[in-house]
């Protein structure tokens, strides 16, 4: 298959950056859709990354996602997103879930696949839902869908969620096959610690790899305080309290 794939909104700290709960949509989004990417890749699948960094507002995101999309004659357009409205920051019990959003019958199988994949990991069926107002699902030239993972602002649902599971799910629904995780994509969350930077110029990033926007730099000397980490490739990278980004921490000393 041929498949675009793009996590939906600007990136966090921007306009337009989407849903702000217990975790922020697009910190996870990325992380989703980076593993999917590669997934779909060790698959034999042809992806192209559609993701819009740099969108002057929501319109201008929108717009800037589905050129991208309609620059390529694809089998299908992959939108990742994380959902709200539960508004269960405390916990209740029970998952509020998964729903995957479809503009007509074309994606109707793979997006009840993707469903269920999803809801195997003990996330609440929501199932389909049709909405035709959508930019994103009404404007791109393959049939598309939108991949709600769960609810940023439900603590059962954060708390079940992991981006790899979250991954390997959604891979899973479009394709059938399984994959293994990997020990070079995990992301785990850690007590903060202070590193300090060891080369002249350090690049902070949008996301915890060297093709994502570089944000800004940092300096020989310079002590920040790392709050998250993440395997990639063997490259472990760290994401900065001041929200930021991330930096290659092979380029850093532990203070």
């Amino acid at each position: 298959m041929k498949i675009n794939v793009h996590a939906g909104h600007n990136p966090d700290g921007k306009v337009a950056c989407g849903v702000v709960g217990l975790i922020k949509e697009s910190t996870e989004n990325r992380k989703v859709k980076e593993l999917v990417i590669q997934y779909l890749r060790q698959l034999g699948h042809t992806v192209y990354d559609c993701t819009c960094d740099d969108g002057a507002n929501q319109d201008d995101v929108l717009h800037k996602i589905v050129a991208k999309c309609n620059a390529h004659t694809v089998d299908l357009d992959v939108s990742i997103h994380f959902n709200a409205g539960a508004s269960d920051k405390v916990g209740n019990g029970k998952t509020t879930g998964v729903e995957v959003l479809v503009y007509d019958t074309q994606t109707k199988t793979i997006a009840t696949n993707i469903c269920a994949a999803i809801a195997a990991l003990g996330f609440r069926n929501r199932g389909l839902k049709t909405r035709k107002d959508l930019y994103v699902l009404k404007y791109t030239k393959a049939p598309a869908l939108i991949v709600e993972c769960c609810f940023a602002d439900d603590a059962d649902d954060v708390k079940l969620y992991d981006p790899d599971k979250m991954a390997r799910a959604i891979v899973k629904g479009i394709t059938g096959q399984s994959v293994a995780a990997t020990a070079a994509t995990q992301s785990s969350a850690t007590s903060p610690y202070l590193v300090r930077v060891t080369t002249d110029v350090l690049r902070v990033r949008a996301d915890h790899n060297t093709t994502s926007k570089i944000v800004t730099r940092v300096y020989r000397g310079d002590v920040y305080t790392i709050v998250e980490t993440y395997n990639n490739g063997g490259t472990l990278w760290g994401r900065l309290k001041s929200g930021a980004g991330w930096i290659s921490l092979k380029y850093t000393e532990r203070v």
